[in-house]
């Protein structure tokens, strides 16, 4: 890319998204391409006809970010179709079926799209009817702190040990994400309970699940922050009772009282770096994903995964340092769990591999690749 590369930011009109997937995928193109200029939409026309413009989180139920050309060249970022592809558990609604439309049209102003992973990229050509010459699979990477963490200038009252490599298991296992329905939770609550065994969660979406004191129930919290798993989407929330929100509901009465269930909510990079490096093994047994992003984070350090045997995450993980589950069969689950947490060997031979795995997800290749484009 020779010419002037212009990046909408998201986060300029919602400060929340910073702290979900929308604001991590932009941390990577600012740190590897600190010479890009990204705007906010106030300052859209700032494109010209000599500027290449890329659109990171191009979402279909949010009104479309610009219906005409303001760039010679324009690419979108699709990071999956999730919740076009299972509209039941998705419902769009009047505003978002409008939006949806919308932004079909839009699409055809844009040269190029950009996605995460085959799988994703075999949806946006079958759904979409996009030319398959003009969608573009680029792996994310990771951000620098999770990268060489032997090499960062760390605050020692942040963390007392921070270190690369693998540190002592603690007897947990980590699941890091969102609460929407492919994320699959109530399977997982099931299957840790079967397991008998802790789990710890780690995203903003679950700061309403921490409580004070041993006697607090579910319904004395403040629910602000759930409203995120739609809102990320186009979709505003109010309650639980949302149909977006009906799997993570049944997913707080399972786990309501159950002390074997620790919601950290938000932690920095840092204190998830100090998870990730103690944790028996990440879990991610989604019904679908986009990516896979804690797949990757976990291998960097070590961390054997359990993961859901669809499509995508066999792509990402290349069956490396992970085992495979049914995601709809909690018995299943977590026989599979239990054979990492009481097996030090297949837990050691999962660990390298997914360490090796990590190298196809540099920094390097993933500034290569978006150069070509």
């Amino acid at each position: 890319m020779n010419k002037q590369v212009i990046v909408f930011d998201p986060t300029t009109l919602d400060k929340q998204s910073a702290v979900r997937g929308i604001g991590r995928y932009l941390q990577l193109l600012k740190e590897n391409f600190p010479e890009w200029k990204f705007i906010g939409n106030e300052t859209m026309k700032q494109c010209n006809n000599e500027a290449i413009f890329i659109n990171p989180f191009f979402n279909f139920l949010q009104p479309p970010l610009t219906m005409k050309r303001i760039a010679q060249k324009q690419i979108a970022v699709i990071h999956d179709l999730i919740p076009l592809k299972y509209p039941g558990h998705f419902p769009a609604g009047i505003k978002g079926s409008i939006n949806i439309f919308l932004n079909k049209l839009a699409l055809k102003n844009y040269d190029l799209i950009v996605t995460d992973s085959e799988a994703s990229k075999k949806d946006i050509v079958q759904m979409l009817k996009f030319e398959e010459s003009r969608v573009r699979v680029i792996y994310p990477c990771l951000t620098k702190v999770f990268l060489k963490t032997e090499n960062l200038k760390l605050n020692e009252n942040c963390l007392p040990a921070v270190k690369a490599g693998k540190m002592k298991t603690e007897n947990y296992c980590l699941y890091v994400g969102d609460v929407t329905w492919n994320k699959n939770l109530v399977n997982l609550a099931k299957a840790i309970k079967i397991a008998d065994i802790s789990c710890i969660f780690v995203g903003k979406v679950f700061e309403g699940l921490k409580k004070e004191s041993e006697d607090t129930c579910f319904e004395q919290i403040a629910w602000a922050p759930l409203g995120e798993a739609g809102e990320k989407h186009g979709v505003k929330l109010s309650s639980l009772n949302n149909p977006w929100l009906k799997e993570f509901n049944e997913f707080i009465q399972i786990t309501n009282g159950d002390k074997r269930f620790i919601f950290k909510g938000y932690v920095t990079d840092y204190e998830l770096i100090k998870l990730y490096q103690q944790a028996t093994a990440n879990i991610l047994i989604s019904r679908d994903e986009g990516f896979g992003f804690s797949y990757v984070e976990a291998a960097q350090f070590g961390c054997p995964s359990i993961l859901s045997n669809v499509p995508v995450l066999k792509e990402i993980s290349a069956g490396q340092g992970a085992l495979f589950t049914d995601p709809n069969k909690p018995e299943v689950i977590t026989q599979q769990i239990l054979k990492v947490y009481n097996n030090v060997q297949i837990r050691e031979k999962l660990s390298l591999e997914a360490q090796q795995r990590t190298n196809v997800f540099s920094s390097s290749i993933f500034k290569l690749n978006w150069k070509k484009v």
